[in-house]
């Protein structure tokens, strides 16, 4: 499992020519192991964090195509195209990298079963919800 996680969290920050259906594919494999994990809540008193906008510089690097889309369809929005909800893949992809980044620290600091506890936890109180919105605009991309 961990090295998934590795895997999907190097492929946000590094794209390693990855398309954005391919992204797709990696998140949606993540996101069904880690829904076969056994639930439970971390018992880590500091998590290890990353900042949210040097994460968010990368992941934009990286990934430059991805902006702002529909939930409803994961079609690509321009200023003009604004519908009543708005999803934000670089705001998806960050939260998402810093979950699982935070379960990569958490495996060398704390061991393998912290850190799926925290995986678990985290996919299903956040980043879950993320993958499942930004998935249908990867696929859309390509």
């Amino acid at each position: 499992m961990l090295p998934l996680v590795h895997r999907v969290h190097a492929a946000l920050l590094d794209r390693e020519g990855l398309t954005p259906g391919a992204l797709a594919d990696l998140l949606s494999d993540l996101r069904r192991e880690v829904q076969a994990l056994p639930f439970g809540v971390p018992d880590a008193d500091d998590l290890p964090r990353e900042a949210y906008r040097d994460l968010r510089a990368s992941i934009a690097g990286a990934w430059p195509e991805l902006g702002f889309y529909d939930p409803a369809t994961g079609r690509a929005l321009s200023l003009c195209d604004l519908p009543a909800e708005i999803g934000d893949a670089l705001d998806d992809l960050t939260d998402l990298a810093l979950d699982l980044g935070t379960a990569l620290a958490l495996a060398d600091t704390d061991g393998a079963a912290a850190a799926l506890a925290w995986l678990r936890w985290s996919h299903d109180s956040h980043w879950g919800d993320h993958v499942q919105d930004v998935t249908p605009h990867l696929r859309w991309l390509g």
